[in-house]
């Protein structure tokens, strides 16, 4: 739920992913949302710490200012840098 309420509240932002003419335009939305899903999930799990978190947050806002490349490829999330 908490992964669902972050790309709302992006979506209510407008920056990032938004409504126009009944389309919906989102082409980093679902990266976002598998990765914030995963965060929440190793956090609960105890994999993940506060720092570990607020790296990966500051992390998904560098990719949706375009300064990184985000990619899952065999369940492993990779990033790289593109500026």
């Amino acid at each position: 739920m908490e992964a669902k309420n972050f790309i709302m509240n992006l979506i209510k932002e407008g920056k990032h992913f938004f409504y126009k003419d009944n389309v919906f335009y989102g082409d980093k939305c679902f990266v976002v949302y598998s990765v914030v899903k995963w965060v929440i999930a190793e956090a609960r799990a105890g994999e993940f710490d506060e720092e570990q978190v607020k790296n990966y947050l500051n992390a998904i806002s560098a990719y949706l200012k375009g300064d990184i490349d985000m990619f899952w490829e065999k369940g492993t999330l990779y990033v790289r840098k593109l500026k």
